[in-house]
């Protein structure tokens, strides 16, 4: 299977951020982008020659999309196809072939203003691969990958990926805690994240952010001046890789100030009584 990216798009000015996004992440990965548009058929209620006339107007769109992608492609390879279904879970059982999958947004939300919508919630929930929700507008001047760092099993995954991105950018690696002031734990989670083989090629370093607000707020607000904030979600087996995305990546999401990319993770069996 060949390295490559996957990004939902309709025309939009937000799915083409998506788009410039993406072509970017290829070029440093050596990978190739996909664009998938995906024909809303409302669950079968759409009538055939309706439908017909929305595939039309999505190939159409897709062409158009195509070409602004490889105006900006350099040596990426970029292709466009058309489906039909439910969007976001076209786009996540899509995904499972591809590196990633991306998806633009037209809010930058905050804890005190608008929130983004619902899609990016969805499919980051059910995208077995890691999902980037990316505003249409972001501000300049940012540094650092920041990935969140909490008490749960399994937050290491999410931070390896985390250090493979910010040693591709050149960038420091930021651990963002939550609560109270806790030296000895800040301590012991950069002595545990320094021990990983990923990270001895950071040439940026490691630091620790901790924040008195909720881990999501606390993600959120990082995301305003971050690259780009990592973020683990748990996935079963028997949940068949969903399962929810939890408050702290529903805060995160739901007021992201930059690119977010939520990276499932395999979780632990429960212990038996």
């Amino acid at each position: 299977m060949e390295r490559s990216i996957l990004v939902g798009i309709d025309g939009s000015i937000a799915s083409r951020a998506a788009v410039s996004w993406a072509i970017e992440r290829a070029k440093g990965i050596g990978a190739d982008v996909t664009l998938l548009f995906v024909v809303d058929d409302e669950w079968g209620t759409i009538s055939d020659r309706d439908l017909t006339e929305l595939r039309n107007s999505a190939e159409q769109t897709a062409a158009r999309e195509l070409e602004f992608a490889r105006e900006q492609a350099g040596g990426v390879t970029v292709s466009a196809r058309v489906a039909v279904g439910a969007p976001m879970l076209v786009l996540a059982s899509e995904a499972a072939a591809f590196e990633s999958v991306a998806i633009g947004t037209h809010k930058v939300g905050s804890f005190h203003g608008h929130a983004l919508g619902s899609r990016g919630l969805q499919l980051a929930a059910m995208a077995p691969v890691p999902t980037t929700i990316v505003p249409v507008s972001a501000s300049p001047g940012r540094s650092g990958v920041a990935v969140g760092v909490g008490d749960e099993p399994g937050w290491i995954d999410p931070v390896r990926f985390a250090a493979h991105e910010a040693v591709r950018l050149g960038e420091r690696l930021m651990l963002i805690r939550s609560g109270g002031p806790d030296a000895t734990d800040d301590e012991r989670a950069l002595g545990l994240v320094r021990e990983l083989p990923e990270t001895s090629e950071l040439a940026a370093g490691i630091v620790v952010r901790r924040s008195t607000s909720s881990p999501g707020e606390a993600l959120a607000a990082v995301s305003r001046r971050a690259v780009v904030t990592v973020s683990g979600r748990p996935t079963a087996p028997d949940a068949q890789g969903f399962r929810p995305l939890g408050r702290t990546n529903n805060d995160l999401l739901m007021n992201a100030g930059g690119p977010v990319m939520i990276v499932p993770f395999r979780a632990a069996a429960p212990v038996s009584a």
